[in-house]
Parts: C-alpha cells; sequence; structure tokens
C-alpha cells in the first residue's frame, strides 16, 4: 500500500513510497518506444540489450553508491488499479529491480546503487506528469528532435512534423542521426525547399515514391557527414548541394506517382508504407490516446486497449526472405525444420497453431545461437558481426527497399535484435507478433547467408 508522507505535497502532486511491484515500466517512453504490451522483465531485458539508447551502466555510475531522493521517478495512477506508469524515470526504476532481483543470467552485469525498499515517487496527475517529461527532456536536449517531435504530436496535440512524416514513410530519420536534428527540419527541409526539390509539402507522401524519397534524405545526409551541408553555409540553399541528376528524377517521378494517403495504408495497397499503427503509439501497458487513461466503468482495469491491425507485410516476401542455401551443419538442420514449419502454418496444416508464431521465435534464437556457436562465437557477437552487413545486403538487392521500411515497421534493427530473439525464450505474450517474428527471420537469413551460406568462407 502506498504511503503518503506528511506535508510534503503539492496541489496535484504528491510524494509517495511505492513497492517496486506496483510500478510499470513506460513502454512508450520517447527514448526508446517498444512495440505491443510488454512485461517489466521484457523491457529491462531490451533496456540492457540496448546499452547505447539506454546506457544504465553509465547512470548507475553517476548515481554513486545509493539513490539520490532527490531525483523522484515522476508517476501516474492507473485508473482502475493499484499500480503506478512510470512517465519519468523508467530508467533508475530499472536500476531498483535489478538491484532487488538481480541481473538476467546471460549478458552483462554491473554495480548498482543502494535503494530503498520502497521507491520514492512524486505522483501527479497526467497533465503535470507530461508537463514535467516535456520540461526534463525536450527543453533540455536530452531528446533527439524526432523524439521532440513525436511528444508534441502524441501528447501534445501539434501536428505531425516533417520529420515524424519522413520516417513514417521511409525510416530514415530514426536511422541516419544526421537527419535527426531540428536545423534539418526546419532549415533544409522546410516547406519551400521541399518545393524547390521537387516535393510536394501538401501531399502525405511528398508526391513522390518512397523509394525516391528515401534516397534524397540519404543524399542530404551524406552531404552533412560530407560538411557540404551544415548549421551555415548552403543550409538555406541546399538545393546547390544536390546532385542534378537526383533532382531530375524526382522531378520526373512526381509527374506520374500516384499519390498515397494514410488511408491507403490499411489496405496493403503501399508495400512501403508505415505500420497502420501510430509509430508513436506502440505500448500496452501506457498512454496511447488522448485522454490517456480514459475511464470506463465497463472496462476491467488490467485490460489493453485494444489497437488496430498492423500493416500485413507484401505477400513477395516469403520466411527467411527466401529459399536460403547454407553449409552442411546444425544451423542448416535448424533453418530447413523452421523453413518448412513455417510453409505448413501458412497453408494451415498445424492444428491448434495459435501459439505457433511465439514457438517459431524460439526457434530463431536457437537457430542464431546455433549459427553462432559454429562460428565460435556468442548471440551478441554473432549479431554485432553480422547484423548490420545484412541490412546493407538487403538494401542493395531486390526491393530491398521495401523489405527494410517493413523491418523498420516491426522495429527490427541490428540494434536491437539480440534482445528481440532474447526475448523469444523469455516473453509469451509479447512474442506472439507474427509480421514481427517474419521481419526477425528475413534479417536473421541474411545473416546467416553472409556467415553459413555456402558461397562464403565460414570460420
Amino acid at each position: 500500500m502506498a504511503k503518503t508522507r506528511k506535508n510534503d505535497s503539492l496541489e496535484n502532486q504528491k510524494i509517495r513510497d511505492i513497492p517496486l511491484d506496483s510500478l510499470i515500466l513506460w513502454t512508450e517512453n520517447p527514448r526508446d518506444p517498444m512495440p505491443g504490451a510488454q512485461t517489466n522483465e521484457e523491457i529491462i531485458r531490451h533496456a540492457l540489450d540496448n546499452e547505447s539508447t539506454w546506457r544504465l551502466r553509465r547512470l548507475s555510475k553517476e548515481m554513486g553508491e545509493e539513490f539520490d531522493k532527490s531525483e523522484l521517478p515522476t508517476v501516474v495512477k492507473k485508473p482502475g488499479t493499484a499500480h503506478y506508469i512510470v512517465f519519468d524515470g523508467n530508467r533508475r526504476v530499472i536500476l531498483a529491480m535489478l538491484r532487488r532481483d538481480g541481473f538476467p543470467l546471460e549478458g552483462d552485469q554491473f554495480a548498482l546503487p543502494s535503494f530503498p525498499d520502497d521507491m520514492p515517487c512524486n505522483v501527479c496527475d497526467e497533465e503535470t506528469a507530461l508537463r514535467h517529461v516535456l520540461r526534463k527532456h525536450s527543453d533540455t536536449g536530452s531528446w533527439s528532435q524526432l523524439e521532440r517531435d513525436i511528444f508534441m504530436h502524441k501528447y501534445m496535440g501539434r501536428e505531425k512534423t516533417v520529420l515524424i512524416r519522413m520516417n513514417e514513410l521511409t525510416g530514415a530519420i530514426s536511422e541516419y542521426a544526421r537527419l535527426n536534428q531540428r536545423y534539418v527540419e526546419e532549415d533544409i527541409l522546410n516547406q519551400k525547399h521541399q518545393r524547390e526539390m521537387g516535393l510536394d509539402p501538401d501531399k502525405y507522401d511528398f508526391g513522390i515514391d518512397a523509394g525516391l524519397l528515401r534516397e534524397l534524405l540519404e543524399t542530404i545526409e551524406d552531404k552533412i557527414e560530407k560538411g557540404e551541408l551544415s548549421t551555415r553555409g548552403k543550409r538555406n540553399d541546399p538545393v546547390a548541394a544536390l546532385p542534378e541528376d537526383l533532382l531530375s528524377r524526382i522531378r520526373e517521378n512526381a509527374t506520374h506517382h500516384r499519390t498515397v494517403t494514410p488511408q491507403d495504408r490499411s489496405d496493403g495497397s503501399t508495400p512501403f508504407a508505415a505500420s497502420d499503427q501510430d509509430p508513436t503509439s506502440q505500448s500496452g501497458n501506457g498512454p496511447s490516446q488522448d485522454p490517456l487513461f480514459p475511464e470506463d466503468a465497463d472496462e476491467e482495469p488490467d485490460t489493453p486497449p485494444k489497437r488496430r491491425t498492423r500493416q500485413t507485410r507484401p505477400a513477395s516476401f516469403p520466411v527467411f526472405g527466401g529459399r536460403l542455401t547454407l553449409v552442411p551443419g546444425d544451423s542448416n538442420n535448424l533453418y530447413r525444420t523452421l523453413e518448412s514449419l513455417w510453409q505448413m502454418y501458412e497453408k494451415e496444416k498445424i492444428r491448434n497453431g495459435g501459439a505457433f508464431p511465439q514457438i517459431f521465435r524460439m526457434g530463431l534464437r536457437l537457430l542464431a545461437e546455433t549459427a553462432a556457436q559454429e562460428l565460435n562465437m556468442d548471440l551478441k557477437e554473432f549479431v554485432d558481426e553480422y547484423a548490420t552487413l545484412a541490412k546493407k545486403q538487403i538494401r542493395d538487392g531486390q526491393s530491398g527497399q521495401d523489405i527494410l521500411t517493413f523491418l523498420h515497421n516491426q522495429h527490427v534493427k541490428p540494434e536491437n535484435l539480440t534482445g528481440l530473439l532474447q526475448a523469444g525464450a523469455h516473453g509469451y505474450t509479447s512474442t506472439g507478433n507474427k509480421e514481427q517474428t517474419m521481419a526477425i527471420s528475413i534479417l536473421l537469413g541474411e545473416m546467416l547467408t553472409l556467415s553459413r551460406g555456402k558461397n562464403t568462407n565460414p570460420q
């Protein structure tokens, strides 16, 4: 039971000691939103596997030997329950949970501060909590521009910015840090310059094919890297820095392009389109609509909110990205078995197959670990060695952009692949997404081709 501290509360804010078991980590955290309903354990594993984003080890070191009670997490009570959503301070709560429960068996461990048995928290209403989150992260610059834009759109009623829209169509903004900056949004990609590049800012898809839009963004990123576009110089005339051939192809494409609208995404007619679920609403255990926690007397208090159906993959994407030709060995045997099982599942030849995606996810982890062992690596080393290269190979292949967009929509990328594979052995509920399972298999298939293909030189 949460205990109110005397003489230490303000209007809309109360300092309370809350048991860790009553705290729910926020999967919609703009730092690294996660798809679907996730348990605290699954979020912790994901955070540990994505150190470059979460930086738990560094935070633990910065905190020193003990939790500083002047840095309280900000939480909001979930209506009809005894639980609280952690809006701010998720990393500190994770460290407290690790201190109490220990680290997962796999992965690195590090020293942790000491924490009280119950976590002191600032309990707010939703509006106050969101205002605090915005002040602490957006205004201080700890969020990227895209993260700030998503937060402002989702929670503050702002329109989708050019970065959000272009990221939904191509995934390039979240992939390239140099594009994910305020001056890129305001100076390079403002409406005036969009029109000069041949884009139509009034159209949802900017009036050109998504593959060409991504090529434009990658070219801009390359120019920024080389210093040909910067906060000075040609940022106010970016067209002058772009290849004329690319601009000509954009203008030519715009003349015959069939304009795509958000409604087109729900019928599968645009294979490059983002998931029909709003990319800024990804959690089943945190705020997702406005009002964030609608009161409904007929709703079960812990029932996850209903979600719209995800965009399905084009039928041309086979499991593992297509038939693989691997060197003889255990990984080849496992691959062939999994491929056959998936084909049976697709043809509805498996009775009582409701849990098949979860079981297949377990098989993907076993396959990845087996291939790693054949190369004298552990799972993380195998992913680090081959996942990024596999993504590049996919991009350069046939239908590469469509496949990469599909992977992006399912939140499958080299940086989080280890965590997704590990979740397959630990999370039943969170690993039932068939489309994400397919996306993992495609990236893993390319990794197997690179590392265990017959045309490679296996170690």
